[in-house]
């Protein structure tokens, strides 16, 4: 059996290994390379260092794998020794990463990942991972089932449409988080002064806009600078991971390949594919264009990733692109819609928002009336969010709908302020349930959810559904034996 490439030591390190580090480098440096003063010193830290290299040594060494015809064996475990077998029959996707500092190096990360998961790994957690030579990664993806016979099938995505896809799908948030953590640990490597003078130029950038957008508090100016380097932070990183983006099938396999400095590669087995999601926001619904997901072991699991088949483009196209490289998932018609008395359900929750935050801001007004230029910003960006949430609400009032047709379920949603449509077949379906408040149950409504099967099973919530139409449904699915 083989071991993996032996920059794979560097994973099985603490996370604190580099922050004892960089001071030792820091302090070899400053005492100009006088070994024996710098050691007197650093002893301590060099003693913890060089035992956390050896237990990723002796991790490293006891983790083995072995291609086959059939499949891959693996071999792991330090203290507990853990031996499995995975057939490539099985595998539902096998993925590769090469990031850039890999690249000269030969080195590619590779996670293998099936239906089901190891009692001794979370959820979250591949099935297996290795980090191998690029000439092992080429042999065991050409070990991978793939039908050179039959015609090879594949869609590039133009460059302007993954550009509008990065800015649709990037999230201030999610921007916000990656560059918070970034500051949290980079605080504890770099020097204070370098620290000072980080947050001196933003202060600095929060005046200058100050000056330029007259009338606007330096707090709000903050606010827009920090939501806004969140947000280019999570576009950046979306359209650079998205470049390049082309699927290709060919029988039973689908590749897809995308990235511009780091390389991904991922081999999806189409049986394993789930259900299809078409997805949409507010904006996109109006244009009538949309992305195509879908929900496939291993696909997209990873943080930071979006499980995207088919990048933002119109609908006509989705439908020539689904046909050509998802046929099993074909979009059909819903004819299960929310009544008009259930308007509510959708369009209180919202209402209430609208008046709370009204209501809010009057009362921290009467109570701290020299914050009144924050209070007011505040108020503003409230009242915009819970304006944009009633027009979701409201569209998706009119699009909430579920429908049945050539053993293929088409199920409509909102969730937050995304627009699904799934398209899922019935051998796919793990089990249906019709869902009853107390409320729901004085007019005749209900929510209607699927559960889906994969790694962990997904739900799909539709809301204010007719509670008889959606019975009858139920039972046209052969699903209505369990119902009450």
């Amino acid at each position: 059996m083989k071991r993996q490439h032996p920059i794979a030591l560097l994973k099985y390190t603490s996370k604190n290994f580099w922050l004892l580090l960089i001071p030792l480098v820091r302090g070899l440096f400053a005492l100009r390379f006088d070994f024996y003063s710098w050691l007197r010193g650093a002893y301590l830290d060099v003693l913890v260092l060089m035992v956390i290299m050896g237990l990723a040594y002796a991790v490293w060494r006891n983790v083995q794998y072995e291609t086959t015809d059939e499949g891959i064996n693996i071999s792991k475990g330090l203290f507990i020794k853990e031996r499995f077998f995975i057939p490539y029959k099985a595998m539902s996707s096998v993925s590769s990463k090469r990031p850039l500092w890999l690249r000269p190096l030969n080195a590619v990360e590779v996670t293998l990942e099936t239906d089901s998961y190891a009692a001794t790994n979370k959820t979250s957690e591949p099935d297996c991972k290795l980090t191998l030579s690029f000439a092992e990664y080429k042999r065991l993806f050409n070990n991978l089932p793939n039908e050179e016979a039959g015609a090879k099938l594949s869609y590039k995505a133009p460059k302007a449409k993954l550009l509008l896809f990065s800015v649709l799908f990037s999230s201030s948030l999610s921007g916000l988080i990656y560059f918070g953590t970034f500051l949290i640990q980079g605080g504890k490597l770099i020097d204070r002064e370098i620290e000072e003078r980080f947050f001196s130029a933003v202060n600095d950038v929060t005046e200058v806009a100050r000056r330029l957008i007259s009338g606007i508090t330096p707090v709000t100016v903050g606010i827009i600078i920090v939501l806004a380097a969140g947000w280019l932070y999570s576009f950046t990183e979306n359209y650079l991971r998205h470049m390049n983006f082309r699927v290709q099938r060919c029988g039973k396999s689908i590749f897809v390949r995308s990235g511009f400095f780091s390389k991904w590669k991922c081999h999806i087995n189409s049986q394993y594919v789930n259900y299809a999601d078409l997805r949409q926001n507010l904006l996109m619904k109006g244009c009538r264009v949309m992305s195509v997901h879908i929900s496939c072991s291993g696909y997209g699991k990873k943080q930071n990733e979006i499980p995207v088949f088919v990048p933002v483009t119109m609908r006509k196209n989705v439908l020539g692109v689904m046909r050509m490289l998802l046929p099993e998932f074909q979009l059909k018609e819903t004819t299960i819609y929310p009544h008009w008395n259930y308007i509510m359900r959708f369009i209180g929750p919202p209402m209430a928002l609208i008046f709370g935050v009204m209501a809010a801001a009057f009362g921290l007004l009467f109570i701290i009336p020299d914050w009144y230029s924050v209070i007011f910003f505040a108020a503003i960006m409230g009242e915009i969010l819970s304006v944009h949430l009633l027009s979701v609400k409201l569209a998706a009032f009119y699009t909430n709908s579920i429908g049945f047709e050539d053993n293929t379920l088409s199920v409509k949603y909102c969730r937050f302020f995304q627009f699904h449509h799934i398209i899922v077949p019935v051998d796919k379906i793990s089990s249906v349930e019709i869902y009853q408040t107390v409320f729901q149950r004085m007019n005749q409504s209900c929510d209607f959810i699927v559960y889906t099967k994969g790694e962990g099973m997904k739900a799909h919530r539709v809301r204010g559904l007719n509670f008889k139409d959606t019975e009858r449904f139920v039972h046209e699915l052969g699903y209505g034996e369990g119902l009450a």
